[in-house]
């Protein structure tokens, strides 16, 4: 199975998969954040409102990002971004930001963490380089083996600096 086949059906297992788009005006919510649709740049990052926010105590692949399932190169990068596309499809971002971290918030839709979602679906990672609430949710995803711990991947923060798996 090559890359783009195995892409396309990790893909597919994200329901009600949608592009970005803009359904409503933002707002000010007077938290120091913003409200508003979102704008998914990449796993981990979102623009609300003309803010480009970094999802707290997450990290996800980055888009040029590989991984490997059943011995198969796949672009995990590109379905981290689906998966969180696929959480804010339609949905309106209440985001308020971290005080001790510029440009970074914690996004809900609903009232459901988009950060605990993308770490419970297994395309992102809670970030050990910040104190975070999405540990034990991510015990959980590796034991289910959701997303990313299907397979083989090297984690966002080692990518940046260079590592890859064999044969990338």
């Amino acid at each position: 199975m090559g890359r783009q086949a195995i892409a396309a059906a990790l893909g597919s297992l994200l329901i009600g998969l949608a592009g970005p788009g803009v359904v409503a005006p933002g707002l000010a919510n007077g938290t120091g954040g913003v409200t508003g649709s979102a704008l998914v740049i990449d796993g981990d990052t979102v623009e609300v409102m003309g803010s480009r926010l970094d999802l707290y105590g997450i990290d996800a692949p980055e888009l040029t990002q590989v991984c490997r399932l059943r011995g198969e190169p796949y672009d995990c990068g590109d379905i981290a971004r689906a998966a969180l596309l696929d959480l804010t499809a339609g949905a309106v971002l209440v985001c308020k930001r971290v005080a001790a971290q510029q440009g970074t918030a914690i996004c809900t839709a609903d009232d459901y963490d988009i950060g605990s979602g993308m770490v419970y679906t297994g395309w992102a990672l809670a970030d050990p380089a910040r104190p975070t609430r999405y540990a034990a949710t991510e015990v959980g995803a590796r034991e289910a083996r959701r997303g990313l711990w299907r397979g083989r991947f090297v984690t966002p923060w080692d990518w940046r600096e260079g590592k890859r798996l064999e044969h990338e």
